[in-house]
């Protein structure tokens, strides 16, 4: 068996009713050929960025995502094509038209990306680096519901950051599951408040939080580290802390 035969081999089965979370650190080299696999819509937006460090980053999120979905569908990762939904929101293209073999959802923050690819069901998932939020209070009263910026209001400092943030990663991850996406929020409690998807948090390293929302009853998670399919850990499991408040469940409506 050679080396992609044993790749493809190893690689997780995805069933409906599960969702896969990877983690992959941006800043990690990743071979030139790599940057091969965009589209030239894709590569034409990475020169769109300023600064390199930011080029390189979405290249290599890109490139990433491609080589994921790839695997699970068995295709060439630069075969595929995405289309945008209204809000921006990628999809997966088979002929044309839009595929719902398989859903997936991307964030990032600074170097750390996280991908939630699923069967059943959309998925959202959100990432935010633990940082002061100076206009925490503007932000809540445009987004929140009134008894979360009262519980914000009763926290210490320190609390408080962590709080907001969650309720943050919570409401972007449900909005990026249903589709609509803060760009296209006027009625973001509302949208916030969709009883067809179910939200858990999560620390995926040290000083982040994240969310993912799924529209996938009760679905089983799985947590993955990536690298180059070239190192023997590539298949690593994801050292994932997971917030939970009702009966040890990752998911709670």
């Amino acid at each position: 068996m050679n080396q992609r035969e044993t790749y493809a081999a190893a690689w997780p089965q995805l069933h409906c009713g599960e969702v896969h979370i990877w983690k992959a650190c941006l800043d990690d080299r990743l071979p030139e050929e790599h940057r091969t696999l965009l589209s030239p819509d894709e590569r034409v937006r990475a020169e769109r960025y300023r600064f390199a460090i930011d080029r390189r980053r979405f290249v290599a999120g890109r490139a990433i995502l491609r080589m994921l979905l790839g695997r699970y569908l068995c295709r060439e990762p630069a075969d595929l094509g995405f289309v945008e939904g209204a809000h921006g929101k990628p999809r997966l293209v088979d002929d044309g038209r839009p595929s719902e073999e398989l859903q997936f959802n991307v964030s990032h923050a600074d170097e750390l990306a996280l991908y939630a690819v699923g069967r059943g069901g959309a998925v959202g998932i959100d990432v935010e680096r633990v940082r002061e939020i100076p206009d925490w209070e503007g932000i809540a009263d445009t987004f929140f519901e009134p008894q979360e910026r009262a519980r914000l209001h009763r926290l210490t400092a320190d609390r408080r950051r962590l709080a907001f943030l969650q309720a943050w990663t919570r409401r972007e991850a449900l909005l990026k599951a249903s589709g609509d996406g803060l760009s296209g929020e006027t009625e973001g409690r509302a949208s916030a408040r969709d009883d067809a998807f179910s939200v858990g948090s999560l620390v995926p390293a040290p000083g982040y939080l994240a969310a993912l929302a799924s529209g996938i009853p009760a679905p089983r998670v799985v947590f993955r580290t990536w690298s180059s399919p070239s190192e023997p850990t590539f298949l690593q499991p994801m050292q994932a802390h997971i917030i939970s408040h009702e009966s040890h469940s990752f998911f709670s409506k």
